[in-house]
């Protein structure tokens, strides 16, 4: 299974991948529950999920939100015990200057926070809602006081029945398959050959890494960024056409 990683993930991801096996192994080999100690983007708890989970070994991942890409991952968590994550909200308090994810991303991280320590950020009516891990809570409860010279508080959300949602544009499209390069075509409104040809070039990412085949086949839930264009879900298939083609739900982030 170690080699399987070392194949599968690029250099970026790879000692990322390398130490959360570490933490599965000795999950398996002690029979406890193991959490890893960062949120991981898709291409690596994704593979986590697909490849150890079993009927006897449970391999979960979370991000507080439905939607999340940055999550977290428990090894053999068969009681259930919380994650070790809090949700803060940062409130901007001006009236009069609107703070955008960048912003807020920004000034979390000149602090000195590696960003695997925190999840995705949800911005929503004046504030930002962000999971981080609980051994950065106090610190940025404690330091964060403005983001882009506008002062900000910073408080802990217990209560995660009531947080917002992310907001998504959703289209139906139709495709002839579920090959990457058609709908990285789809969705760009552009050729088959510019879409390879984007592919290639290293412009398209799926779940975070770069597609290595134009052909492969795509499945709901998976992430696609394409440079320029933006980030999108795909979401279930709801039948097909009349002409034989599948109508493909494809959410963008907005």
């Amino acid at each position: 299974m170690k080699n399987r990683i070392l194949k599968y993930f690029t250099d970026e991801y790879k000692d990322e991948a390398l130490n959360l096996y570490e933490k599965y192994t000795l999950s398996k080999e002690k029979n406890i529950t193991v959490f890893g100690r960062s949120f991981y983007t898709p291409n690596v708890w994704k593979w986590f999920e697909e490849n150890l989970q079993s009927n006897y070994f449970k391999v979960e991942s979370n991000g507080l939100f439905q939607e999340a890409e940055r999550r977290m991952v428990s090894f053999n968590n068969s009681d259930e015990s919380p994650f070790p994550m809090k949700l803060l909200k940062i409130e901007n308090t001006s009236k009069f200057t609107s703070l955008t994810h960048r912003d807020y991303l920004g000034g979390i991280l000149s602090l000195g926070i590696e960003r695997n320590k925190i999840g995705d950020l949800l911005v929503s009516e004046n504030a930002c809602y962000l999971p981080v891990h609980e051994e950065v809570e106090e610190f940025i409860i404690f330091n964060l006081e403005r983001i882009a010279k506008v002062k900000c508080n910073v408080k802990i959300i217990d209560n995660l029945d009531f947080i917002p949602k992310f907001s998504f544009k959703e289209e139906l499209v139709l495709v002839s398959s579920l090959r990457a390069d058609g709908i990285v075509s789809k969705i760009t409104n552009a050729s088959r050959t510019k879409a390879q040809g984007m592919i290639e070039q290293g412009q398209v990412l799926l779940n975070y890494a770069k597609i290595k085949d134009k052909s492969q086949e795509l499945k709901s839930e998976d992430r696609i960024t394409i440079r320029g264009f933006g980030k999108f879900i795909l979401g279930d298939c709801v039948g097909n056409s009349k002409s034989g083609k599948v109508k493909l739900i494809i959410k963008k982030y907005t």
